[in-house]
């Protein structure tokens, strides 16, 4: 998968990536996606694998376009939409933008890291960041709630209240991100002399890490914070 990356900087998920592996219907638009991701890799990818190891593995997954590799870029592009039948636009692709794709790393191990856990967890991460934003929007009027706010005789849906997004936010850091880093790390210390930019300590040695799992919420048996 070859996509620009409009974040302005490397980072390691693309808004198509977190849609195919993130708990969500989406349909969500890929501005509400790209304003999480950043936030989202400093605030948990980035101290989970650590500073070099995360670095490493960014500039890795991204390049640069330039004068010189600009053509090259553009047909590897159009040769990915076209799987999809889609026509990627020629002007799109301008020097200084930044193409993001799992194809630029040639490190094996790097790749079984990325498609056994990295991409999930941090698809799972970007949309734990996007619950709050998705919910409740700044705009020129202030604080919003997103529409639909109530369900009327023909409306499909209704939005979350304050309560909702705390036990979402609540389930999925603890039931659904924590597991994953625990079961990512017990891999990463089992291999992890193919990752020397891995730091993290593990207990016991690398053969014989136990994983101990989170414990878990499920909203305090489904009371859901009964007041």
């Amino acid at each position: 998968m070859y996509r620009i990356n409009n974040t302005g900087r490397n980072t390691l998920i693309t808004p198509d990536e977190v849609k195919f592996h993130s708990p969500s219907d989406g349909s969500e638009g890929e501005r509400l996606i790209l304003q999480n991701i950043i936030v989202a890799e400093e605030r948990w990818i980035k101290s989970e694998l650590g500073y070099e190891f995360y670095e490493d593995f960014i500039n890795k997954k991204n390049i640069e376009v330039t004068a010189l590799n600009k053509d090259d870029l553009l047909q590897k592009i159009k040769d990915d939409y076209s799987q999809d039948n889609t026509e990627f636009p020629d002007q799109l692709l301008k020097v200084g933008k930044i193409i993001n794709s799992l194809e630029f790393i040639t490190n094996d191990w790097y790749n079984k890291l990325w498609r056994l856990y990295l991409w999930k967890i941090t698809a799972e991460c970007v949309d734990a960041m996007s619950i709050v934003p998705s919910w409740l929007e700044t705009t020129n009027a202030g604080q919003q709630f997103k529409n639909p706010n109530s369900i009327g005789s023909t409306a499909g849906s209704a939005s979350g209240s304050a309560k909702d997004v705390k036990f979402k936010m609540d389930n999925a850091v603890l039931e659904r991100i924590n597991p994953l880093f625990i079961a990512m790390h017990e891999w990463l210390c089992r291999n992890k002399n193919h990752f020397p930019l891995y730091k993290k300590e593990c207990p016991g040695g690398c053969r014989d890490y136990e994983v101990k799992t989170s414990t878990v919420n499920v909203g305090w048996g489904l009371n859901i914070y009964d007041d």
